[in-house]
Formats: C-alpha cells, structure tokens, sequence
C-alpha cells in the first residue's frame, strides 16, 4: 500500500503449484496486535476474475491455474479448511474524496462483503475499523467477527494504518511494534519500522491448526518505483531513450523497502513468533513490484517492452520460505501479470504494476486459487473503483491438527 498523504499521482512461483507446496510438506511460518469484538498501480482486474455478487462466499473461478492440477492438490491436505485472505489497501478509510468521500465507504463494504474473507489483512484503515468489523459480522454469514489494531494509537488519516479482521479466535496478541522497541532501531524514519509497518497475531482455527498472520506496509521511495518503472515503459513504447536507469531502480529499492524487510523478516517477525512454528501469512501492500516478474525470463511479457530489473524485496521474503500465492496459482507471468496498481484510470500503469501481496509459509497450507478484484460490483451505478489499489483475494486449504 502506498501512504497517500505522502505519495501523489498516482516470481515466477517460487514454488510451481500448490503440487510443490503439498509434496514439500514442510516448512514455517510467520505473525500483529489484536482485540476482540468492536474495534475501537495497474489496469482493473482482468475480466471473470471477480466472483458474482450474487454469491457472496462463493469463489470466482480462476483465469489462470495450472489446469485442474491446484484444486487436485489442494484436495490431498486431507480434512482441510477453507481459508479465504484478502489483502486490501482501502486508500484513506474508504473515505478519499476523489472517489466520492464518505460515500465511498458503504459501497466498499458492499464489495468486502460480497469477497466475505475469513482473514482480512486491511491498509490504510483510517478510522473505518468499527465500520468493517460491523458490516463483516452482520453482512458475511460467517459469524462474528474480532478486529486487531496493529498500528497503535488513535484512529483517524494516516494514524491506525494497518488492522487485521479475522472470524477466528485470536489466541495470542503480537506485541505492538515502536519505533524505539529496540536500540538498533534505524535513526533514518525513512527505514525505521513501527506498528505503521507491520505487526499481526496467531489466531486458531475451528479445526485447531493455529495461524499466524502479518499486516505489512513498506515505505515508498522518492521517486517512486512504481513511477520509474512506468516512465520506463512509456519511453520503451515510443523507442526514446529510458529515463531511469536500471541502477536508479535497485538503488531506490535498497533505499526504503529493502532494510525495512530486513529488519522485519530478520527481527521483528521471529521475535514475534518467539519460536512458534506454526503456518504463517504474511500479506499487504510492499510499494515495489515482484522481483521475479521483473527478471530477465518474462522481460518479453506484454506491455514490458524487454525491460527488466534487479529487485530484491519480493525475493527476500521467498528466501524466508514464504510462496507467493498469486504467483503460485499463475506460475505464467505474461498471461496473468495480477496487477493491482491501479484501477484507477488517472493512476494506471502502462506496464503491470502487481504491488500488493500475500504471501504463504508452512507445509499445512495449500493455495487452491488467486485472483484480484478491480471492478465494481455490478449491482452497483457506474463509476471508478472503490480504492486506488485492486484488491487480492487467495483462497488456501489449511490441514487441520
């Protein structure tokens, strides 16, 4: 997710399938702060992506699996649960007022209702906390809902950035991470890390499989990489020469969003864990692309222009053991790109912009499809999408204990 007060204008699978996941069974995982009870850039989503309205919990067919094979996988976790993710960046509470203000949010609701998640990692939540938890407990069919503030403090514009919603008991909550937690911490806020950026908590499911879940936010660069992977391509069409070099966009990378990894994956998430090794999602908004889309090998894609970079986030996260779930589900990164930035038209990319993730870790969990969701429902009047990022929904076989 972008911070938007801050930022204006706007692999190949690491694991092939959820075959490769199954046949692996084994590795870790990873975890936020929670209370239970009230809470006090790229083209739209490719048609069929969307499940129909009409079918709330219903999940939409996939536009690109590997055949039949990940559902036939996903059915060897025998006894396995049904866990719907969605990772969403709702852009200023659902409330920006270039997509029609507070007017904005009920229609919202009505599309995170029709998606009815059983874990909802939110970003930019600003304020809407209550509002969500209530609309998912009386709307979804799926019982009450607990609401985690991971981002501390009070609600309101660029405050309680990041919550999880969640209809599953939480069992432990992740200590709120600060700024000052540690006297290593980072005097450069610009890859210092606080509860803005991430923080979760372990919940259990009904057939006894604990979680741990991750809300993640990572800083964006001046310029942004998104931004000069754009201009890039723009340039790339029109046969002049790049504006950015390759190494202005590693470097601006290693400027925010790599330490800021760094110190989350190598301190700040096992220190959570405090050793549990039980299955782990790790999902939000990183503000770089995947650094496996970008490699040489699909420098060919559509709309790509035979660029490429050497990227590094995305990768870092992979080599902790984590699958990304989007790719996994569609190992063909020219066919199914999922970009998530932005449906917006004053924001979309001329070249796929996948920005928002999640990502899977654990030999107990299996992806059984992936999809975004950029388009408004249909029962709903015309109009632009109801925030700048499309959303991303996984839907994952979880092996109960």
């Amino acid at each position: 997710m972008r911070k938007p007060d801050r930022k204006t204008g706007t692999s190949r699978a690491r694991c092939t399938v959820v075959g490769c996941a199954l046949a692996l069974l084994g590795t870790a995982l990873l975890p936020a702060h929670a209370t239970a009870g009230p809470a006090g850039p790229s083209p739209a989503a490719r048609p069929g992506t969307q499940p129909p309205a009409a079918a709330p919990a219903a999940a939409p067919a996939p536009t690109a699996m590997r055949g039949a094979e990940g559902a036939r996988d996903a059915e060897k976790v025998r006894g396995a649960e049904d866990v719907r993710v969605l990772s969403w960046n709702i852009r200023h509470g659902g409330k920006d007022k270039k997509l029609g203000g507070a007017r904005n949010l009920p229609l919202l609701l009505d599309q995170l209702v029709s998606l009815a998640p059983d874990v909802f990692f939110a970003i930019e939540t600003y304020g809407a906390g209550d509002a969500i938890r209530r609309a998912l407990t009386e709307r979804a069919g799926k019982g009450t809902y607990r609401a985690v503030q991971v981002t501390p403090g009070k609600h309101g514009p660029s405050r309680d950035n990041l919550w999880i919603f969640t209809r599953y008991r939480v069992v432990k909550r992740f200590p709120v991470q600060r700024k000052d937690d540690d006297e290593h911490e980072h005097d450069d806020d610009r890859v210092s890390v606080s509860g803005f950026n991430t923080g979760g908590a372990r919940v259990r499911l009904p057939g006894g499989q604990h979680l741990n879940l991750f809300d993640t936010w990572l800083s964006f660069s001046h310029p942004w990489i998104g931004h000069m992977i754009n201009a890039n391509a723009r340039a790339a069409k029109k046969g002049a020469s790049l504006p950015h070099s390759r190494e202005d966009i590693t470097e601006a990378e290693q400027e925010r969003q790599v330490p800021q990894l760094r110190e989350i994956l190598d301190r700040r998430v096992p220190a959570m864990l405090d050793g549990d090794t039980s299955p782990t999602l790790l999902a939000g908004d990183l503000n770089t692309v995947p650094a496996s889309d970008w490699s040489g090998a699909w420098a060919r894609c559509p709309r790509k222009y035979g660029l490429s970079y050497d990227l590094r986030t995305t990768r870092m996260i992979e080599e902790a053991g984590f699958r990304d779930t989007y790719r996994e589900a569609h190992p063909d990164v020219c066919a199914e790109p999922g970009s998530t930035w932005s449906p917006l038209a004053r924001n979309r990319s001329a070249t796929p912009a996948r920005i928002d993730f999640v990502f899977a870790r654990g030999r107990q969990l299996a992806v059984n499809r992936s999809f975004t969701v950029g388009e408004r429902l249909a029962s709903h009047p015309p109009g632009r999408f109801y925030s700048d990022h499309a959303a991303v929904v996984t839907d994952l076989k979880v092996a109960r204990v």
